[in-house]
């Protein structure tokens, strides 16, 4: 039995289960979807525990395993990973890999060797604000998902003031913000060789209540790639970026690089070394499951058949790869409690394109994820409409009425 671990674990418990393997999740809340999957363990519910990485792995060290593997979460505090690395049961990147890709000073100067850039940032000493109108973002190293990004305030006075209240400033880097298409690739590697699966939008970014501008809030695979026509090497510079990476740092398993694209080229932001939020997508696009890939590539055996699937990344040159495939991130616009009466109705929401089902009286706070929506459509700008229709719909579903108001702040 296989153990997966991570802030939310659903996609892959389906990916898992449809694969034929046998596994057991342990995430913060334990959606009703994810419980569908096979015995699921919500960090909040069943261990009382607040949802922290930490309080997460200490939990999960109390569950039997033939291997753990992890989702988004414990990349950014990987110490306690240690725990099955020593035992031979980690399937994913390790402790010393996960800690060299997390370092932007590292991946920055790795980056180099090929030519690759990212944007200009510095410590929160070395940054000094004078003799420029740029906008810069604080950001926290070690954090995912957009949480923890602040645009500093123009004043320059105000903005020295917020980082001097910095708990610990060594924990944050100062990045010069740029404008662009927030867009990811996802790879598979084995600690040799890399092969890329595919590409998306990022949709980023929370009007309302909120106010989270740089957020996660969804992607839409693939990444349409009809204007990059001043990007005549974007394919082979994915697989290239890819290739290095994975040699230098010895990636195993999948891991997705994040990366803005604007009208100056490419500019890589972070490497996730793990299951992300993007694969189901790439796997619905490709109409294939990658765990067991995912769990061959991370024991170092080769990627098997795999190189059959590192088609074009561009739309158009593979028939059964045409549409798009999205999912949105449904945040809560005010407090509730999810209706009680749903719980006859959980069946048909799934069916409908909804996932992390959360249980019927949950309690939901303003600001917090309350499920994801999915949906496919035959153009990236038709799949994003979609995602807000149906996103809306289902907030108001479950009980948040202020949801006919709220709109993405990502263009498109």
């Amino acid at each position: 039995m296989f153990l997966l671990a991570g802030v939310s674990i659903r996609a892959m418990m389906e990916s898992a289960v449809e694969a034929g393997f046998s596994v057991m999740g342990i995430d913060f809340f334990g959606d009703v979807d994810s419980r569908w999957c096979g015995k699921t363990l919500s960090l909040v519910n069943d261990f009382k525990s607040a949802p922290t990485v930490r309080n997460l792995l200490q939990a999960a060290k109390t569950i039997s395993c033939e291997g753990m593997t992890y989702a988004s979460g414990p990349e950014n505090q990987p110490d306690p990973l240690v725990f099955w690395a020593e035992r031979g049961l980690l399937m994913g990147n390790g402790i010393s890999t996960l800690k060299q890709v997390r370092d932007p000073w590292r991946l920055k100067a790795t980056l180099l060797e090929i030519g690759v850039s990212m944007p200009l940032f510095y410590s929160v000493e070395q940054w000094r604000p004078e003799g420029t109108e740029k906008k810069w973002l604080l950001k926290a190293v070690n954090r995912g998902g957009g949480h923890g990004i602040l645009e500093l305030p123009q004043n320059k006075a105000v903005a020295l003031e917020l980082i001097a209240d910095l708990g610990d400033p060594a924990q944050y880097i100062i990045e010069e913000y740029l404008s662009g298409i927030p867009a990811s690739v996802t790879f598979l590697a084995d600690g040799r060789e890399a092969v890329v699966l595919g590409t998306s939008r990022q949709l980023v970014g929370l009007q309302g209540p909120s106010g989270k501008p740089y957020i996660y809030a969804g992607n839409i695979v693939p990444l349409d790639t009809a204007f990059l026509s001043g990007l005549s090497s974007f394919e082979a510079d994915m697989i290239r970026i890819s290739q290095h990476l994975t040699i230098t740092f010895g990636l195993r398993g999948l891991n997705t690089l994040d990366f803005m694209i604007n009208s100056r080229g490419i500019w890589i932001l972070e490497l996730n070394p793990r299951w992300s939020a993007s694969v189901e997508l790439i796997e619905k696009w490709r109409g294939k499951r990658f765990f067991s890939d995912h769990i061959t590539a991370c024991g170092g055996r080769g990627l098997r058949d795999t190189h059959s699937v590192e088609l074009s990344l561009r739309r158009g040159k593979k028939n059964d790869f045409q549409g798009f495939w999205g999912k949105r991130i449904v945040y809560a616009q005010t407090s509730f409690n999810v209706k009680e009466q749903l719980g006859r109705n959980l069946d048909f929401l799934y069916e409908q394109g909804v996932r992390d089902i959360p249980f019927p009286g949950t309690q939901i706070e303003c600001g917090q994820p309350i499920c994801t929506v999915i949906a496919k459509a035959e153009s990236d700008m038709t799949c994003w409409e979609e995602l807000q229709v149906k996103g809306e719909w289902v907030a108001r579903v479950f009980g948040d009425l202020s949801s006919s108001v709220v709109r993405q702040a990502e263009s498109h």
